[in-house]
């Protein structure tokens, strides 16, 4: 095998994250997520803290527009500062923060395979453009058949998975203590309405079974790259995957942003079997949506094989309500975001014994310290 190229601002970071990254601790921090996410009982939730002040991180992220082209500088960044969360600051904030990285192109793998135009502008992440009109039509998308799964940016996440691979290896305990995982593959529907663009709300009721056609298309590929790549991440323990650098129960998370735009029942008899397909050919997994979803939740929690909600915006929504309704087919609650006093005095433990990970946001690390040294305080 050939080396791998590792740029000395790269090799400098892995040396750092391997002095501050404590394998017997991660071990701990996987069994803490696991146990609450199984809905054993457990000394307390676990608690990631993002922040959005970078300037005293150790050290500075790249600019986003120069990591799409490179996977050096992919994965310097997604050790330095992801999701709001940062793998080299290990040695100043000891949260409960799971160590991942993963190809990280946004939502435009799988639309890309089908034609849709997929541009990066400027420090934007990758977003799929739609010319005057729309983009690809429901019936040139149902024409065009099963995508080739070697198109669109697949090279370019192939490549990136495969760096990430052979560069840890290089590293080691880092190669079996960061988790390599999967790209954002969104969800059948969001990802052909990606595709088709907004009209395709108005096709759920003008054109039925077409759209049934598409789902079924597009649901199939999405499985297909997910087997795809699964050979080349490296998530766990068994069970459980993780995304938005959290962990999650089963082994893929879809994305439902747009299914907030329907109503709950119209989601159940259009497009619920999809996420299940998809859910149940990769053994399981979670839901995540942005925005208020628990008018959805009954909905949500009725597919078989969902094992999680991921909350994009947890404040928005009536958390106990969710929280009774989940609890009753054992369905996890991720990113649950209750007020700072709430984990600083442990009540937090009152309200969500376990089936729940905290997530909370502070500008700056000084405040993740403090808060998380709190929290440990008071449980």
């Amino acid at each position: 095998m050939t080396r791998p190229r590792v740029p000395a601002h790269l090799h400098q970071l892995l040396e750092h994250v391997r002095r501050v990254v404590d394998p017997q601790r991660q071990a701990q921090i996987d069994q803490l997520h696991s146990d609450a996410l199984s809905w054993k009982p457990v000394p307390r939730l676990p608690l990631v803290i993002t922040f959005t002040q970078t300037d005293s991180l150790p050290f500075a992220p790249l600019p986003h527009a120069q990591i799409f082209n490179d996977p050096a500088a992919m994965l310097y960044n997604e050790l330095v500062h992801a999701f709001g969360t940062s793998i080299a600051a290990r040695g100043l904030v000891d949260d409960d923060l799971p160590c991942t990285v993963r190809a990280n192109f946004g939502i435009v793998i799988v639309p890309s395979l089908f034609g849709a135009r997929a541009e990066q502008v400027a420090d934007n992440p990758p977003w799929i453009a739609h010319d005057t009109g729309g983009g690809v039509s429901l019936e040139e998308l149902v024409n065009h058949g099963p995508p080739a799964l070697d198109g669109g940016w697949m090279p370019r996440v192939i490549e990136t998975l495969s760096y990430y691979r052979d560069v840890l290896a290089l590293y080691p305990p880092l190669d079996r203590i960061i988790r390599i995982i999967m790209s954002d593959l969104q969800s059948p529907f969001d990802n052909l309405e990606l595709i088709v663009g907004s009209g395709l709300f108005a096709e759920l009721y003008e054109k039925p079974q077409l759209v049934e056609k598409a789902l079924d298309l597009v649901t199939q590929t999405q499985i297909d790259v997910a087997n795809k790549l699964l050979p080349l991440i490296t998530d766990g323990p068994e069970g459980f995957c993780h995304q938005h650098a959290m962990t999650l129960p089963g082994r893929i998370l879809l994305r439902n942003d747009s299914v907030i735009m329907m109503s709950p029942d119209m989601y159940v008899q259009q497009i619920a079997p999809y996420d299940q397909r998809v859910l149940q050919a990769l053994g399981g997994g979670g839901i995540h949506s942005c925005g208020r979803i628990d008018p959805y939740v009954e909905s949500l929690i009725s597919v078989p094989s969902l094992r999680c909600i991921d909350l994009g915006q947890a404040p928005m929504n009536d958390l106990d309500t969710m929280y009774a309704k989940a609890r009753q087919r054992r369905i996890a609650l991720i990113r649950v975001d209750v007020d700072e006093e709430a984990i600083t005095t442990g009540c937090v433990l009152d309200r969500f014994p376990t089936g729940v990970s905290l997530r909370h946001e502070v500008p700056t690390l000084a405040d993740a310290k403090r808060l998380f040294e709190a929290y440990i305080a008071a449980v």
